[in-house]
């Protein structure tokens, strides 16, 4: 079970955690789109999920074309995993791999990638753009009922403590 502290070190360690677009607040939505994505997705890995939403922008250099911002953050989960975290080596390098291509317009049939994908993907609304299905990996994603609710989920508050004692749920 991952601890809650883990998102402190997170933000203490991103490039920009205050930015509108791409900061914490992102993430947080991220994780709560997640939450809706994961109870649809039975061979979902739900702790991955958060873990994506944690990471995938925390190294971000700018809010425009950064495509090395992928590997980046994949690097500083590796770095992170043994001290702030516990990952098995074939589920850190499921985590990387969602992390790396995660802003590439790929979509994936594999659960774990495609709902981390999707749940970034959902909360597009935020950079003005409406989410495409034909960029969404899962079903549930899809379903234009949950494309037009995520278009509230950057705007609402959320607590680390709160999303990840809900992953705790589903995981």
């Amino acid at each position: 079970m991952l601890d809650p502290a883990l998102a402190t070190e997170v933000v203490a360690a991103s490039s920009r955690p205050h930015s509108y677009h791409h900061g914490e607040q992102h993430w947080k939505a991220v994780a709560w789109t997640g939450l809706q994505l994961v109870p649809h997705a039975p061979t979902c890995d739900a702790e991955l999920v958060l873990l994506f939403a944690l990471f995938h922008d925390s190294r971000r250099f700018n809010e425009g074309r950064d495509p090395e911002h992928g590997p980046r953050a994949a690097e500083l989960a590796r770095s992170m995993r043994g001290t702030a975290f516990e990952l098995e080596d074939e589920r850190l390098e499921l985590l990387a791999d969602a992390c790396t291509r995660h802003d590439r317009g790929e979509v994936s049939d594999e659960s774990t990638i495609g709902t981390c994908w999707d749940s970034d993907r959902l909360n597009l609304w935020r950079v003005g753009t409406t989410p495409n299905p034909r960029f969404l990996s899962t079903q549930p994603a899809k379903s234009p009922e949950l494309i037009r609710e995520a278009a509230s989920f950057h705007q609402r508050s959320y607590s680390w403590h709160d999303l990840f004692a809900a992953y705790a749920q589903v995981g």
